[in-house]
């Protein structure tokens, strides 16, 4: 299939798309991410979530889309992001816990301490204060890993 991404923009609920569909999106967006993509992209990472509690390992597609919704820079992605580490034993092992800060250390962690009656609220706080306990990590950190991240999908 031949991806008509400004197609698939507009309509994307209603657009079947098959794994290496997926993929195809997620590597035209990240070349051609526009500031409105951030609902398709959510779309994309929820699929590849999905796929990845029926089958095995991690696959770039799913890498690619959670970087590209915490690139996003949303404090509410953080949600779709721990949902898609918590999709099986492969995810949450080979997902990294630096993509679940896409609004920062701070933003992020006010955002899910503030959301008192969410279900994963404290699964995610302790997941996030041992992550950022054993990293030590700082925005900066952050930073750079998803730099990196990206870099490694762009070559």
């Amino acid at each position: 299939m031949s991806i008509d991404l400004d197609q698939l923009r507009t309509d994307f609920a209603n657009t079947p798309l098959d794994e290496a569909d997926r993929e195809e999106v997620l590597h035209l967006l990240l070349r051609e991410r526009r500031e409105g993509d951030a609902d398709l992209l959510r779309h994309l990472l929820a699929q590849e979530t999905a796929a990845h509690r029926e089958g095995w390992g991690v696959s770039e597609a799913l890498t690619l889309a959670a970087l590209l919704v915490a690139e996003s820079g949303r404090e509410e992605d953080v949600w779709a992001l721990w949902d898609a580490k918590n999709a099986s034993f492969d995810t949450m092992a080979g997902l990294d816990g630096f993509l679940l800060f896409p609004a920062g250390i701070a933003g992020t962690t006010a955002h899910v301490i503030a959301q008192e009656q969410h279900p994963d609220r404290t699964d995610l706080m302790t997941y996030m204060a041992e992550y950022l306990g054993y990293e030590k990590l700082t925005d900066e950190d952050i930073r750079e890993h998803v730099a990196g991240l990206r870099s490694h999908f762009e070559n």
